[in-house]
C-alpha cells in the first residue's frame, strides 16, 4: 500500500521544472496554443539584461535531448529483432531500459538528461525517460512520440523556493492501437487530460528544467540563457514566461518582469503563478489599484480550485489551526472528491482536535481512494487503449 505524506506548502515564488517536469497544484496543461509572435518582446528583453546574461545565452552549448550516442545506437540495435512486430520492439526497448539486465534505470526526480545521458548514468526523471524512449523507438523505426499529462502540480520545497512539477510520458501508436509508457513514483489521479507535446515543446521543457536548477543554484546568467533558447524553440509555453518574469524580477528589472508576466496570461489567462507573481510585483510598486483587481481574479480561481483549499489547509494545520484544517480540506473534498491526500490532511486535522472516529474514517476513504500498490520502478502504466 502506497503511504501518503503530507506535502508543506509555502507562500514564495513558483519554478515550474518539468518533470515533467512536470513540471511543475494549481495549474494544469492547457490546451494546445496558437501560435505566437512575441520576437519584439524577447528582443526587448534580451537587450536589457545584464551582459553576462546575453553572453550565457549565445555560448550556452546547444542540447539536443534526442540524440542518440554510437553507444546507445548499439544497444539500441542489439535488444530489438529487426524482424519482431512493432509492438514487441516497443516493450522490449522499455524492458530493457528498465530491467536491470539492460540499462536499469532508477527514478531521480532532478535528472533531466538527454536520452544518451540517461543511458549512461542510468538515472533520469520522466522527461530523461520519455527522452530516452522516444529517441530508442525513433532509431529502430518505430512510432513515439512525447504526451503532457494534466493533472495537479506537486510541489517541493527546493532551498528558500517552491518548485511544481508536471508529468511527461510516451505515446506510440502501434498497428492502429495506442501505448502509452510511464515513468513516475506515484500513480496519476483519474479525470486526468493529456496533450500531445512537440518534439520543440518537449526541448523548450528540457531547456526551463535546467533552468530551474540553475536559478536554484544561483546561477542567474545560466538560467537566462536556458530560459531563452527555451522560449526560442517554443515561444507559446505560458509556465516558461512566468519562470522568465521571475527571474527578471530577481534582478530589478520590473518593467521587463511585467511584460514577461503578461505575455503568460495572455497565453494562459487563468496561470495562478504568473497572476499571484504579478500581484506581489504591482504591491511592491505601490500599484494598490491593480494589484486588488488582480486579487480579485486570483479569489475567484482560487474559490473554485479544490487545490487551493488543500493548500489553505496545510497551512493552517502547520500553524496549529486544527478546525479551519478541517474546512477547509472539507471545502477541497466537495470541489474533487478522489483526491486521497485530501482525506489525509482531513484526517490528521481530526486527530488534532481528538476526534478519533471522524479521523479514522477520513483515513479509510483516503486508503480506499489510493488502493493500488507502488513499485519501486513504474514500467509501463496502461497497455493498449
Amino acid at each position: 500500500m502506497k503511504t501518503l505524506m503530507r506535502i508543506p506548502s509555502y507562500s514564495t515564488n513558483a519554478l515550474f521544472a518539468c518533470l515533467i517536469l512536470a513540471g511543475m497544484l494549481v495549474g494544469c496543461a492547457s490546451a494546445p496554443e496558437e501560435s505566437r509572435n512575441n520576437d519584439a518582446l524577447r528582443g526587448d528583453i534580451h537587450d536589457a539584461v545584464p551582459d553576462s546574461w546575453r553572453v550565457a545565452a549565445t555560448s550556452t552549448a546547444e542540447i539536443s535531448p534526442l540524440a542518440v550516442s554510437p553507444d546507445l545506437r548499439e544497444f539500441i540495435h542489439s535488444t530489438v529483432r529487426s524482424n519482431a512486430q512493432p509492438r514487441d520492439r516497443m516493450l522490449a526497448l522499455t524492458d530493457a531500459i528498465i530491467d536491470r539486465d539492460g540499462i536499469g534505470l532508477t527514478y531521480d526526480a532532478g535528472a533531466t538528461l538527454t536520452a544518451s545521458e540517461v543511458f549512461q548514468s542510468s538515472t533520469g526523471n520522466c522527461l530523461g525517460f520519455s527522452n530516452l524512449l522516444v529517441a530508442s523507438a525513433r532509431e529502430v523505426g518505430l512510432d513515439a512520440n512525447f504526451e503532457l499529462v494534466s493533472h495537479r502540480m506537486r510541489w517541493e520545497k527546493v532551498g528558500n523556493q517552491l518548485v511544481g512539477t508536471m508529468h511527461v510520458r510516451v505515446v506510440s501508436k502501434v498497428s492502429g492501437k495506442r501505448m502509452v509508457f510511464d515513468f513516475y513514483p506515484l500513480p496519476l489521479e483519474s479525470g486526468h487530460l493529456t496533450q500531445r507535446l512537440s518534439d520543440a515543446d518537449a526541448l523548450a521543457h528540457h531547456l526551463n528544467n535546467l533552468a530551474a536548477t540553475s536559478m536554484q543554484d544561483g546561477d542567474n546568467a545560466r538560467a537566462y540563457g536556458l530560459l531563452y533558447k527555451a522560449i526560442e524553440a517554443s515561444p507559446g509555453i505560458a509556465f516558461i514566461w512566468s519562470n522568465l518574469g521571475t527571474l527578471l524580477s530577481r534582478q530589478d528589472l520590473d518593467l521587463l518582469a511585467e511584460a514577461a508576466f503578461n505575455e503568460a496570461l495572455l497565453i494562459s489567462p487563468e496561470g495562478l503563478t504568473a497572476l499571484s507573481s504579478l500581484q506581489r510585483l504591482y504591491t511592491r510598486q505601490g500599484r494598490h489599484t491593480e494589484a486588488r483587481e488582480l486579487e480579485d481574479r486570483l479569489r475567484q480561481y482560487r474559490d473554485r480550485n479544490p487545490y487551493y483549499h488543500s493548500l489553505q489547509g496545510e497551512q493552517a494545520y502547520e500553524q496549529g489551526n486544527y478546525r479551519e484544517a478541517v474546512d477547509r480540506y472539507k471545502e477541497a473534498i466537495r470541489l474533487k472528491r478522489n483526491v486521497p491526500e485530501f482525506y489525509v490532511g482531513l484526517s490528521e486535522s481530526y486527530a488534532k482536535l481528538g476526534k478519533t472516529g471522524a479521523a479514522s474514517r477520513a483515513a479509510r476513504k483516503a486508503r480506499a481512494i489510493d488502493a493500488p500498490e507502488v513499485v519501486p520502478i513504474p514500467i509501463r502504466q496502461g497497455a493498449s487503449e
